[in-house]
């Protein structure tokens, strides 16, 4: 029974190893495709755009097409540049119209308090109903005014949260493309 055990065991250890080789990409200046197996004979200022490949002996033909037809889909390094060029200038035009509507919104409250302290003194002030029946109306229209600037804060504040998750969502994407991350 134990004998039976450890050929299985074996079996499996021997079947399941696979030899693999790591070797790199890259482009020299005279836009020659070199590769090699050892890092080191690539050019340090190409090393940031070298392409590491991990070959396995157990690999088939099928998959070993599929990796190739994805290496050839990925972009290149400077459509990557000029994508991320575009995002940072989106990203940018989001921050300025976001800064502009919070500088309005600053304003608008601050237009909406000394309101509210002009109603707060006006109403010390108040001698008649009729009187009584004007403030009130104001402070109606005051309240709607609130309601207002309410509802447009909390679309500015949606904006923002979309705008931060979005810009996480993008650090977060460069940090696992960045060099450092794959070391």
């Amino acid at each position: 029974m134990t004998l039976g055990r450890w050929l299985i065991f074996l079996m499996l250890v021997c079947f399941s190893m696979s030899a693999s080789a790591e070797f790199y990409r890259y482009v020299d200046e005279k836009g020659n495709v070199h590769y090699t197996d050892d890092l080191s004979t690539v050019p340090k200022n190409q090393q940031t755009d070298i392409y590491e490949y991990t070959e396995s002996q157990n690999d088939t033909d099928d998959h070993q097409k599929d990796e190739q037809n994805s290496l050839k889909s990925q972009p290149s390094s400077e459509e990557k540049h000029v994508r991320d060029q575009d995002e940072a200038a989106e990203l940018a035009e989001i921050k300025r119209g976001l800064d502009r509507k919070k500088e309005a919104l600053k304003k608008e409250y601050q237009v909406l308090m000394k309101e509210k302290e002009q109603l707060a003194n006006n109403k010390n002030k108040i001698r008649s109903s009729l009187a009584a029946k004007k403030h009130n109306k104001m402070v109606s229209k005051f309240n709607e005014k609130i309601e207002d600037y309410e509802a447009r804060k909390k679309i500015f504040n949606a904006e923002v949260q979309k705008y931060n998750a979005r810009v996480k969502k993008d650090f977060l994407k460069s940090l696992e493309a960045s060099p450092q991350s794959e070391q």
